[in-house]
């Protein structure tokens, strides 16, 4: 018993973790025609919720997605955009998928929905 109520305390306290560098979401109803969404933020917004969890680290990530680098961030989204796009940013979208971790909010979707739409542009 001992063990299972100290496993379930360490899974309480992992999930507690945030990452306090990834910048705020854009809050939802984002104006795609005049948002400024960046690379820079995207990417943090990645790191924060799908490669700092172990899912798409690079390396040896158990899945195809390697969002290690922008650039790699950048050559998945443009070569699988449909599966992107249902997955992260679409009306059903269900990542993350990890247990204990909050959907991305629809202010975050949306937000890389634009960067995605305006050509994943740097700047």
């Amino acid at each position: 018993m001992t063990r299972i109520s100290f496993f379930l305390l360490a899974m309480l306290l992992f999930a507690a973790c945030k990452n306090d560098q990834a910048p705020a979401p854009v809050s939802g109803g984002v104006n795609c025609d005049v948002a400024k969404i960046t690379t820079a933020y995207v990417f943090a917004t990645i790191q924060a919720n799908c490669s700092s969890r172990g899912c798409h680290p690079g390396g040896n990530s158990p899945t195809v997605a390697d969002f290690s680098t922008a650039e790699k961030l950048k050559a998945y989204i443009n070569t699988h955009r449909s599966v992107f796009d249902l997955r992260v940013t679409g009306p059903q979208a269900d990542m993350p998928q990890s247990m204990g971790y909050p959907a991305l909010s629809q202010g975050t979707k949306d937000s890389i929905a634009c960067w995605i739409a305006h050509g994943l542009p740097d700047q």
